[in-house]
């Protein structure tokens, strides 16, 4: 699909400001935001301030308000939302059970205030749901009546550049490499005692969300540039040069929701090494190379580590299909299209 869409306006919304938070949500509207207006969309940030703003659709990357949902109706909207549930999604099926009794038994006896707060009420008002996995799609139907006729799946996507640049040859060097921001939901210390123990170095590739987080100061205290390497928050070319030379990917998340770093190293051709979770295990078990760790102590950790990086060498070819973020803002487009063609 490609051309111009003439007359359309779209409109994103995000509740956490990219100063307090960076990361993937930053990166995926940010490019989608690029690539919409390539195909000829006009699409602006939401201006909160500004009484007099238009447009066809309103498209919120987290889970909007029913009043904000019914509000925007009233005046002609559309509205989507892209929802990242990885942390509920990443939860043991028995605490997913127990969570679904507990949200039908609340929406039988709670008030409808209570409930408009809870924001369970916001899956049946929605013009379109958008999910970066199938599986975080499934839990939304599961915990709270997603409606599967109103859902889509669009996954993450790469610059073509990125693309072009991780596939390029590079001689291989002694090291895994590790993409992430440096805090506990990355597990970044246990990858890094578990690296200690095991003997294999690892380069990490990061930056905290502020400087003087204790984590992060733990974090350093590993640093000694030979098993835990830490060059810091490098510039995208060094980012490239790390992977494309890596022996394989490390990343031991308690919750992600795609994750751009996993597409970077499969864009490499890298194995991947990832936490025996639900964001990996029910997302990545098609990759043409991946193991997955259970995140028991420092020792099972890193027996695995080290099992992993005696066999880990890149590979020619992605370690499993990948879009460009042109493509994925297609895929969008065709949302928005189709809501709008609804009466």
């Amino acid at each position: 699909m490609g051309g111009n869409s003439p007359g359309m306006k779209v409109l994103f919304s995000n509740n956490l400001p990219f100063f307090l938070a960076h990361g993937g949500t930053q990166t995926l509207m940010e490019a989608v935001m690029r690539e919409l207006s390539n195909l000829g969309v006009e699409v602006e940030p939401e201006r909160w301030w500004d009484e007099n703003q238009k447009g066809d659709v309103i498209h919120y990357f987290y889970r909007p308000s029913l009043l904000n949902i019914q509000l925007a109706h009233l005046k002609g909207f559309k509205v989507v939302m892209t929802e990242l549930l990885d942390q509920t999604a990443s939860r043991p099926r028995a605490q997913l059970l127990a969570q679904r009794f507990f949200t039908r038994l609340a929406r039988a006896l709670l008030p409808s205030g209570l409930l408009a707060r809870m924001g369970w009420e916001t899956y049946a008002h929605l013009d379109a749901a958008v999910y970066a996995v199938q599986h975080e799609f499934e839990v939304a139907q599961y915990l709270f009546g997603a409606q599967p006729d109103k859902g889509w799946v669009i996954p993450y996507g790469l610059d073509e550049e990125t693309l072009r640049q991780l596939a390029l040859p590079q001689g291989e060097e002694a090291y895994l490499v590790s993409v992430a921001t440096i805090h506990p939901r990355k597990n970044s210390l246990l990858l890094a005692q578990a690296a200690q123990h095991a003997g294999v170095s690892i380069v990490f590739l990061g930056k905290p969300y502020a400087s003087d987080d204790p984590y992060f100061l733990q974090f350093k205290k590993l640093v000694d540039g030979k098993i835990v390497r830490y060059p810091g928050f490098v510039s995208t070319e060094e980012k490239w040069r790390y992977l494309r030379g890596a022996r394989g990917f490390a990343l031991l998340s308690q919750f992600e929701s795609g994750c751009i770093a996993v597409y970077e190293a499969a864009a490499s051709g890298l194995p991947l090494l990832l936490s025996d979770l639900p964001w990996a295990s029910k997302v990545y078990a098609k990759a043409r190379e991946v193991k997955f760790v259970r995140l028991t102590s420092v020792s099972g950790v890193a027996a695995d580590l080290k099992s992993f990086y005696a066999s880990a060498h890149r590979q020619r070819g992605t370690t499993f299909p990948l879009s460009t973020w042109r493509q994925v803002a297609e895929k969008y487009l065709s949302v928005y299209r189709s809501i709008l063609d609804r009466p």
